[in-house]
Formats: structure tokens, sequence, C-alpha cells
């Protein structure tokens, strides 16, 4: 099934929810083992690409699949720059990302400055089962978020994590400077 046609059921599955909040509720896409697959097999997945392509390789590419996904997720919730307000544009964004939807990070905070946008994140997936002297970069998740604010302000913003070593356990932060 292609991305377009996933993020379609998953927004119409999202937009049924009667208090406005985002859950994927359903099996909609494997009737039987559900729609979430298991952190480790993800974690394993990143370090297969990393293996052979290079950490860096890896890195690019693995960012760029998330900007696309950020961008389109964006698009299907109908996030724009109209909203002028990017903490609450990012909050419903979480509704998708985080707890109640596919889980793969929590933003838990944002600030605007006049230079950048800061995203916190808790839980980001890249980070699971991560020991305290890791040095685990998160690129799909920077991808995600750098695409959806790139299609809401509808302007490109160089994306960079802040340096794993300066964070606490399982929470990072990002930045994203218009170019």
């Amino acid at each position: 099934m292609n991305q377009n046609i996933y993020l379609q059921l998953l927004y119409k599955n999202f937009s049924t929810m009667n208090d406005n909040r985002m859950m994927a509720t359903a099996n909609i896409l494997r009737p039987i083992l559900g729609d979430y697959v298991n952190v480790m097999d993800y974690k394993a997945l990143l370090d297969g690409i990393e293996d052979t392509m290079g950490s860096k390789a890896a890195a690019v590419i693995i960012t760029a699949a998330g900007r696309a996904y950020g961008k389109k997720i964006a698009t299907t919730l109908g996030a724009s720059i109209e909203t002028k307000d990017l903490p609450t544009i990012l909050k419903r964004l979480n509704t998708s990302l985080g707890q109640e939807g596919t889980r793969l990070c929590i933003i838990d905070e944002i600030s605007q400055q006049e230079n950048f946008i800061r995203v916190k994140v808790v839980e980001p997936v890249e980070m699971s089962g991560e020991t305290s002297d890791s040095i685990r970069m998160c690129p799909f998740t920077l991808g995600v978020l750098n695409g959806f604010i790139d299609q809401i302000m509808q302007k490109r913003h160089q994306a960079r994590q802040i340096a794993v070593a300066d964070q606490l356990g399982l929470q990072t932060e990002f930045e994203f400077t218009p170019i």
C-alpha cells in the first residue's frame, strides 16, 4: 500500500473520533497483527541501513524519507501557515505522532524565536533502548518535523539535532533555521 493511501486511511480513522482527538484505534492495514510494529524491529532496520551504507549516508536518506512523510502529514492534517501559530500546529502534529497516534515521539516543547524554531521531543523511536553513553541521532524524527515545518511555513529550513551528549535520557531537541 503506498504512503498516500496509508495517510488517507490514518486521517480518515483520526477524523472520525467524536472528541476531535486523533487516535488510531482500528487495525486498518493489518487486521490480525495490528498497524504497529515493535520498536526493536524499527531499530533493527535502522541499524541495518547504517551498517550497509554508513551512518552519515543512512542519516541523509532516512532524514529525506522523514521529511517527505512530514510534508504529507501536514497536507493530510490541513495544517497551513494561515493559522500563524506554530506551537498550536505542532501540538496537532503531536496528537498524530504521540501517545494517541503513531507513537513516533512526543512533542514536549516548542519555541519559535526570530531566527529559528526549537522543538523538544521525548521518547523518539530512534533513542529507544539506548544506553546513557549512546550517540544515537534521530534522523527520521528530525526529518518528519522538518518536512512538517517546511510545509506549513512554505519555506525550507535547515534542521539539526542538538548534540545527543547534551541531552538527558530519552529526550532530544531539534532546531530549524529558515534558509
